[in-house]
């Protein structure tokens, strides 16, 4: 194994920046991959190489000369033998060559899994251990929630959280009533239940009644509905979803 030596770090621009474009290239995208898979998780350096806590050590990461190494304990070795066939791998370790493409989708996939596993651990402690334990901040709230969806129903809320996210940046997320909330001094919108190709909207804030919107449907007192058929169809729709949070949101602002 060829190994490009390193200095001692404080951070993971520091290392990523140590490497040759290749190199950092292939690290960045690990890295993104990660942290698209576990928003929540900590961004720390161990051993002195990149990795991540929730609830414990997730993974690692680590620059070579001819591959990427990735760490997601032997559990997650195991977990993926099949998939991980074709990389060389130990009991605790992968490489990933750097003369082929990053298997993205696959580190997320064991990323997720990792999530899943460390929050189980959790659960599983007893009582009196629990009472011990700090509540899950928001965004680690929401990590979980999104680590127990099925792949494709995580893929097409993201999507949807994406747009919902980047339409205002004084929204803040959270969970409430069981899924992905947005709120802004009140609540604003909350992911409905999930029904296969179809995915829902709740606005509650009562000033949603003022907007006028093809998107939004329902004569209820305080609140209205959008349906999407699916992530497409919230894409194609973008823009009139964040006009809408954003007529909420400043009517919020006027009211203050």
């Amino acid at each position: 194994m060829s190994s490009i030596k390193t200095a001692p770090v404080k951070n993971t621009d520091e290392y990523i920046k140590q490497f040759p474009p290749k190199q950092q290239v292939a690290l960045e995208q690990i890295r993104k991959a990660i942290k698209a898979a576990a928003p929540g998780a900590e961004e720390v350096i161990s051993y002195n190489m990149p990795a991540y806590k929730y609830n414990g050590m997730l993974v690692y990461f680590a620059g070579y000369e001819h591959h990427i190494g990735f760490y997601p304990t032997p559990s997650g070795i195991e977990a993926f033998k099949k998939e991980l066939a074709v990389y060389k791998n130990a009991k605790g370790s992968v490489q990933f060559p750097l003369d082929k493409p990053m298997p993205l989708a696959l580190v997320k996939k064991m990323v997720q899994f990792r999530v899943k596993e460390n929050s189980e651990k959790i659960k599983s402690k007893p009582a009196a251990a629990k009472s011990k334990t700090t509540k899950l901040s928001d965004e680690d709230q929401v990590t979980e929630y999104l680590a127990k969806l099925d792949d494709a129903v995580r893929d097409e809320i993201n999507a949807v959280r994406k747009i919902i996210k980047a339409a205002n940046s004084k929204l803040s997320e959270r969970i409430k009533w069981n899924a992905p909330s947005y709120y802004y001094n009140d609540d604003i919108l909350t992911f409905g239940p999930y029904k296969t190709h179809k995915l829902l909207l709740v606005f509650h804030h009562p000033a949603v009644i003022k907007i006028k919107s093809a998107l939004l449907e329902g004569d209820y007192k305080d609140r209205r509905l959008v349906h999407f058929k699916d992530k497409a169809a919230a894409i194609k729709n973008k823009t009139e979803l964040s006009r809408i949070i954003n007529e909420i949101v400043q009517l919020i602002d006027e009211a203050v």
